[in-house]
């Protein structure tokens, strides 16, 4: 069963890839879903070597995505798309 964060995460990660879509095309989300991959990746060792618990690792990262990662990135393409 899905959290509820895990759920805003997804949410918000289809927002971040339609802008990217919008102002990039497919070359856009394919660098975003590497940032994302690659800052994942960071955040959950982080997590890991905190002493988290393995089923609190996915919601640190669905946590990351809502409150810090995706908030940024759309304040990125809306600086990048107001400058055209």
């Amino acid at each position: 069963m899905k959290s509820e964060i895990d759920a805003k995460a997804w949410d918000a990660l289809k927002q971040l890839g339609d802008a990217a879509l919008e102002i990039g095309g497919i070359q856009a989300v394919l660098q975003m879903f590497v940032s994302v991959i690659t800052s994942a990746e960071q955040v959950a060792q982080d997590s890991d070597e905190a002493g988290d618990p393995e089923e609190m690792v996915s919601e640190a990262i669905s946590t990351w995505l809502v409150s810090s990662y995706v908030p940024t990135m759309l304040e990125q393409f809306t600086e990048t798309g107001s400058d055209d």
